[in-house]
């Protein structure tokens, strides 16, 4: 930034921050504009940007891929060589380099494994290791790595996910219903708020990470369950929303044609 002073700076700064956090903020004034993507469960964010909200231009939850562009389900299942004669659960938690998702996960596609009309579709981040494929002969079972996830989330009948932004507002406003497994790992954002959040209003289901084989297949058989699922997707397709995507774009796009004039081009270094 110092050595382009002439290019306007924008940071595009997501909420819900940990309070160890906070020393990043003293940044703010790089910037000549800080733009907030919208949390739909911003009344359970109390870290350290929460009381700057008037400070920054604030914008809906943002969607890379809005729900009504997703592929329809009989595509995604093509596309993915999906079953049409079971139940299908995506899962999806992370890389598990900075949380180890690895014993929860194994616990939850068990328990799915338990009910006979269910395929499990283990997505794994391309960052993960190379973990030993305990169950790559079970017919109803497969691990694969995949962009986009939520482009063809219309294949699923629910989901295991972690609470990450990209994610949580996906599951949400594309009213797949979800079980929330938040990554809690120290330096991440507050991914059990999120979750809690989405709970409290049986838009979703959450299971921590340390909780007993009770908890799992508890919330499994909720999962699973038609009438649950059926409240889970009427309650968030009643979310009224809009994508912020354009209005960040467009805020860019406003700032790129502006000419700086609070700078001395005689002072400017090399």
């Amino acid at each position: 930034l110092h050595r382009f002073p002439d290019v306007v700076s924008i940071w595009v700064r997501r909420p819900m921050w940990r309070e160890i956090h906070r020393p990043l903020l003293d940044l703010s004034d790089c910037f000549d504009a800080i733009i907030e993507p919208g949390e739909l469960a911003e009344e359970f964010d109390n870290g350290p940007t929460a009381p700057l909200r008037h400070t920054v231009y604030r914008v809906p939850p943002v969607l890379e891929v809005e729900p009504q562009d997703r592929y329809t389900g009989e595509v995604a299942r093509l596309l993915l060589k999906l079953p049409d004669d079971l139940r299908i659960v995506a899962v999806q938690l992370g890389a598990g380099t900075n949380f180890d998702m690895q014993a929860i996960r194994g616990a939850i596609v068990e328990e799915l494994l338990l009910y006979p009309d269910v395929f499990v579709l283990d997505i794994r981040s391309p960052l993960a290791g190379d973990e030993v494929d305990h169950r790559s002969g079970e017919p109803r079972y497969r691990r694969t790595t995949l962009n986009q996830m939520f482009r063809y989330s219309n294949a699923f009948h629910a989901a295991v996910c972690a609470a990450g932004y990209n994610t949580f507002h996906e599951q949400i406003l594309g009213a797949v219903p979800t079980l929330f497994v938040p990554n809690e790992a120290a330096h991440m954002d507050l991914q059990l708020q999120r979750a809690r959040w989405a709970e409290l209003g049986h838009r979703a289901l959450l299971l921590r990470r340390d909780l007993d084989a009770v908890r799992v297949r508890e919330r499994i058989a909720r999962l699973l369950d038609r009438d649950e699922r059926t409240r889970m997707i009427a309650n968030c397709q009643a979310i009224e929303w809009r994508n912020g995507a354009r209005d960040i774009a467009d805020f860019v796009e406003d700032h790129a044609r502006m000419l700086r004039t609070d700078w001395d081009i005689t002072r400017r270094e090399d």
